[in-house]
């Protein structure tokens, strides 16, 4: 009997440990990392950016500011997609715990993609 009422306050530390850490993040947690990738798009420089859930919870609905965005390069919409104020990365979808998505664009100069809403989602 003692061993059981072990295991069971085992599971339960273990799942409030577990909500903790999840009700920590944000769109802090959402790295975003550029570089160029060497390859030149109508004349203009090609930047992979790739975007990494630093979060152990899922982040859906992951929004980039990205006001004045210009690239020559055609973007997938699946992957980055003009919504309001910012750009929808995923259309939407969720991002799991410690996963990244990335894309390309072709610009002058490299444009300071920042995150500014997700919705997280610990369960």
């Amino acid at each position: 009997m003692a061993a059981i009422l072990q295991s069971l306050l085992v599971i339960v530390l273990l799942s409030l440990i577990g909500q903790g850490m999840c009700q920590n993040c944000s769109t802090g947690d959402l790295l975003v990392q550029q570089n160029q990738t060497g390859t030149n798009v109508q004349s203009k420089p090609e930047f992979k950016v790739t975007v990494l859930n630093e979060c152990p919870c899922l982040q859906a609905n992951v929004k980039l500011g990205c006001d004045g965005f210009q690239t020559v390069e055609p973007i997938d919409p699946l992957a980055l997609a003009k919504s309001g104020n910012g750009c929808l990365l995923i259309n939407g979808s969720s991002m799991g715990p410690f996963s990244q998505v990335s894309f390309t664009y072709a610009w002058d100069t490299q444009f300071p993609f920042t995150p500014i809403s997700s919705d997280i989602n610990c369960n």
